[in-house]
């Protein structure tokens, strides 16, 4: 398949030092797009790329840093974008945690909720403008297989009590899929796609803060998993291809659609979530 040339678009990732989203930003740099970088650390930042534009010399590359775990970083990050963007092509959410013991973000928050949820919920619609200002733009989350296992109880939701990190973890998972195909509905009759993608079980440091039992797990099953550049070629599909230019609000794997877990299509669900959400974040 030819690659696409993709000169004069602005593509975002999230969580782009490493792993998935370090892969994906190299695959989109060598179609000519300029890649904006949004890092927490420094240097991770600067070795990723460095790294990369060893690989792709020609690579138009941007770093912007930003803790993602702290809603008030993502509306500073999000202003950044705006003043230098003021048209976004392609967003790509990817960065997410795999959450250890029991923590809290500055506003209270479970820390996983955070990072994978709220932090993309707030960060697409802050840029919902630029998004917008896109011929084509496109919008894709990273959620995970693990939604099967969540099950988002709005009235036990960040209760301590009832806290288990797999939990945590796949019930950000599922609200990333519920918000997809919500946000799908209320963009439907604009420019603007938005997709979820199950990227694989992908060999990386992705669970290195994680309780030892996750840990453990992640270890056992490496030899089952695969590589960054092969969980990124999806993200990459998605943000680029003229074959799904027109497909909005659907879940995919190696580049197919497929099916969520049957509570993901419940509108109700998906309502009320946005409205948690919108409460959380002061959106």
């Amino acid at each position: 398949m030819t690659q696409q040339d993709n000169s004069g678009k602005v593509m975002v990732v999230t969580g782009a030092s490493s792993g998935i989203g370090k892969a994906t930003v190299e695959a989109l740099a060598q179609t000519g797009a300029t890649v904006v970088m949004v890092c927490r650390h420094e240097g991770r930042a600067q070795d990723a790329l460095q790294e990369i534009t060893a690989k792709v010399p020609q690579a138009k590359l941007n770093v912007y840093l930003a803790d993602l775990s702290e809603l008030d970083a993502v509306r500073a990050l999000a202003q950044e974008l705006k003043d230098a963007y003021p048209a976004i092509d392609v967003l790509i959410n990817n960065a997410g945690i795999i959450p250890g013991l029991l923590s809290n973000s500055k506003e209270g928050l479970e820390l996983a909720w955070v990072t994978n949820h709220l932090a993309p919920f707030l960060l697409t619609n802050l840029l919902m403008n630029s998004l917008l200002a896109a011929p084509q733009g496109r919008i894709i989350n990273l959620t995970s297989e693990a939604h099967r296992l969540g099950q988002i109880d709005f009235g036990q939701l960040g209760n301590p009590k009832h806290y288990s990190a797999i939990t945590a973890y796949s019930d950000s998972k599922l609200a990333n899929i519920l918000f997809t195909y919500e946000l799908a509905k209320r963009v439907e009759f604009t420019n603007l796609t938005v997709n979820c993608v199950h990227p694989g079980v992908v060999a990386t440091n992705f669970g290195k803060s994680s309780s030892r039992f996750v840990r453990a797990l992640l270890f056992m099953g490496r030899f089952f998993m695969r590589s960054s550049q092969k969980g990124a070629e999806t993200p990459v599909f998605l943000a680029t291809s003229p074959e799904v230019e027109k497909i909005s609000g659907k879940y995919f794997k190696d580049k197919k659609q497929i099916k969520s877990a049957m509570g993901t299509y419940n509108a109700h669900t998906a309502r009320r979530l946005w409205e948690l959400s919108e409460e959380q974040t002061g959106f």
